[in-house]
């Protein structure tokens, strides 16, 4: 599965609309992509809001043909850490049939996108963390931070773990408000780069209603492919 790139960061980071982005930047350019939510939560909250679920979304922007459960092969019930949403699901994650169906995506397309879940040490599965997976599995990664003190803190952890673990990391900087300060972006971005001697591929400003548009011009501005070239990684 070498030609997989996980899309991973904090919850609230904008791991999903940076998925949505690449996936608009790569139909435009003439190279579909795939994209997969091995697992989500929070259906009740979809249901009750009549909202789609990120995996619908990425059916609809990425245009692809395949059926919702290869996309994601799991939709737990309650927003709670995905260990304990499946417990109280009665369900038991199975690593094995998430590997088959990004088998399945990778022969279809040949780059395809995956949303991390939120942490890299929380529990995964019964036996496993996410970082353990994606050691495994030794994707591209892109790293989605926030901008803020505490983003940078937590960015800077686990950044730092997922380096020592052996992989490459690139680093998009998401804002979620119109009033970021100058200052901070640009210490932000300096202090990952210098601190952790990895790569910000750049900054995307705050969009009203989460423009995809917009979005996907950003991303198109940072990346000459849209996913890191992995001779770069």
């Amino acid at each position: 599965m070498n030609a997989l790139t996980c899309v991973c960061g904090t919850a609230g980071s904008g791991k999903t609309l940076v998925i949505l982005g690449l996936l608009q930047l790569a139909r435009k350019r003439g190279m579909p992509i795939g994209a997969c939510k091995p697992v989500d939560v929070g259906d009740i909250e979809y249901q009750s809001k009549d909202l789609a679920s990120d995996a619908e979304r990425f059916l609809e922007i990425g245009r692809m043909p395949e059926h919702i459960s290869l996309i994601n092969p799991y939709l737990l019930n309650e927003t709670l850490p995905i260990q304990l949403a499946a417990e109280r699901d009665g369900i038991r994650l199975d690593l094995k049939l998430i590997e088959k169906r990004l088998d399945e995506l990778s022969k279809r397309y040949p780059q395809v996108l995956i949303e991390g879940p939120s942490g890299l040490l929380t529990p995964f599965t019964d036996s496993s963390s996410w970082l353990e997976v994606i050691k495994m599995w030794h994707p591209q990664l892109i790293w989605v931070s926030g901008i803020g003190v505490s983003d940078l803190e937590t960015s800077l952890l686990a950044l730092r773990i997922l380096q020592e673990s052996g992989l490459s990391v690139k680093i998009i900087l998401n804002s979620f408000s119109a009033n970021q300060n100058r200052e901070m972006i640009q210490y932000q971005w300096l202090t990952l780069e210098e601190q952790l001697k990895a790569s910000v591929l750049g900054f995307v400003p705050y969009f009203k209603n989460e423009l995809l548009d917009q979005m996907s011009l950003a991303l198109e501005s940072m990346m000459e492919e849209p996913w890191p070239n992995p001779e770069e990684s």
